[in-house]
């Protein structure tokens, strides 16, 4: 298989640390600095990025890891009312790179004359045939005055989804660098977790860093029923001591984190992903020990916010609006999603059930299958479903098949997280929101790749039959 030539250039961890402290003095100099400084400093950082880029895949695939969950962003248009009424879009620092990376690999591809090999994947048609059936239904949307200007900006954002998957899967050959990248995705997410626990002595809920004044506590929570599966999972399939400690070090933070956002969805999201590695793991003994002396412990540790938070789903005072399902009366919040859900099934989907609404052009839902479903009709929603389990069944393959015990345990936590994040999405717009969906397509087309690599060492290369197997 031919590769894409490119300038290697080999870097210890002082090198990355180095790196992402003279970010961090950037980005600081870039929100103190006057406004007419602050665009010879963006020129200067798009220049050194781009340089990068050109160099090094290995160090620019780092930074833009990094950024996920550690980058600025800012949420431009919306807030405006009616049946033609745009929402804002966000725009955030991996954007930004995206984009330069993207313009900086094709006037490399260009200089050298070579254009690389595109993997085929088992997940290439459904995220085509998804990705352009939102992209119909907007457009008709928009023709109709039901979606405003900045749907079409969503539809973008799916697109950058997709693009980062392909990015990564086609520029992974070799094992060890896959653990890099997993090691880096675990250091930004131990810092997320410290900086949401950070947050908890001054009260609220905890979010992710730059989110504004109110943040989002559903989507940290989310990413880190995500992240804290993966490190879960290697740990169950690494004996080494010395990392063992770190990830339960690491387990702990994106816990306490996790119990601090009083994202019950999240919660929800966790006790899946538990029950998942009940179900998959192989050797789960240790595993099923843990669990049982967690939930006995749970009454003593658990902060009485938390399971005030959960509590009061059903014991909320009586109020207008409330949904009683039987005797039980559902809280205001959740009854709220509820009718929203029914209010867009008789609205937006008996209207235009083929195709939807269009992205952003029905009423807003906090759930990701009944939006989908409103805003692509049908035809989206079995392209979704056609996704998730393309997905699913790659990350069970990905388990049984990869042979190193730290891929392993990757797969397996991605599947368990990714299980848990298909309960996530009842209440949220999981596959949807950039700081859960950027992560996780990351982190599979890392597997992905390792799979790649893991049929490549046989005589006889297998890696076509991955598009068969699925």
């Amino acid at each position: 298989m031919p590769q894409l030539k490119t300038v290697r250039i080999p870097f210890p961890p002082a090198v990355l640390i180095t790196l992402i402290l003279v970010s961090i003095l950037l980005l600081l100099a870039y929100l103190i600095a006057p406004e007419d400084i602050r665009i010879a400093l963006f020129a200067c950082g798009a220049l050194a990025i781009a340089l990068i880029a050109f160099t090094s895949v290995e160090l620019t695939i780092h930074i833009l890891i990094l950024s996920t969950l550690l980058g600025p962003e800012a949420i431009i248009g919306g807030g405006l009312e009616g049946a033609g009424a745009s929402r804002g879009f966000t725009l955030r620092l991996d954007d930004i790179l995206l984009t330069i990376i993207g313009l900086t690999w094709l006037f490399r591809m260009a200089l050298t004359k070579e254009l690389g090999v595109i993997r085929r994947t088992p997940i290439n048609q459904p995220m085509g045939w998804y990705l352009m059936i939102t992209l119909i239904a907007t457009m008709m949307g928009m023709f109709s005055g039901r979606v405003g200007a900045f749907g079409f900006f969503f539809v973008l954002k799916y697109l950058e989804y997709f693009v980062i998957f392909y990015m990564i899967v086609n520029q992974v050959h070799d094992e060890e660098s896959i653990k890099r990248y997993i090691w880096v995705m675990l250091f930004t997410c131990f810092a997320v977790s410290l900086f949401g626990i950070a947050q908890i002595p001054g009260g609220g809920r905890v979010s992710a860093p730059f989110e504004g004044e109110f943040g989002e506590p559903n989507t940290l929570g989310g990413y880190l029923v995500l992240m804290f599966s993966v490190a879960v999972g290697i740990f169950m399939h690494n004996e080494e001591k010395r990392l063992r400690l770190i990830l339960g070090v690491l387990c702990v933070c994106a816990l306490v984190a996790l119990a601090f956002t009083e994202s019950r969805s999240s919660y929800l999201a966790f006790l899946g992903a538990i029950g998942m590695f009940i179900i998959f793991l192989e050797q789960k003994r240790l595993f099923i020990a843990v669990t049982i002396v967690g939930l006995i412990l749970t009454p003593v540790i658990m902060p009485g916010n938390v399971i005030e938070r959960v509590m009061y789903t059903f014991t909320q005072p009586e109020e207008g609006g409330q949904v009683q399902v039987g005797d039980v009366r559902i809280d205001t919040s959740t009854s709220a999603r509820l009718n929203s859900w029914k209010g867009a099934f008789e609205e937006d989907f008996v209207k235009h059930p083929l195709l939807g609404v269009g992205a952003t052009g029905g009423r807003f839902l906090d759930a990701q299958y009944p939006r989908v479903l409103t805003e692509s009709g049908i035809l989206g929603l079995v392209a979704f479903f056609w996704f998730l389990r393309r997905v699913w069944v790659l990350l069970r393959q990905s388990y049984r098949e990869l042979s190193d015990p730290i891929l392993k345990g990757v797969a397996v936590g991605a599947l368990c997280g990714y299980g848990g994040l298909l309960l996530h999405a009842i209440g949220a717009n999981t596959f949807i929101i950039v700081r859960i969906m950027e992560p996780f397509m990351i982190l599979i087309g890392l597997i992905l790749g390792a799979l790649f690599i893991e049929k490549m060492k046989s005589p006889e290369p297998q890696a076509e039959t991955l598009e068969k197997t699925v």
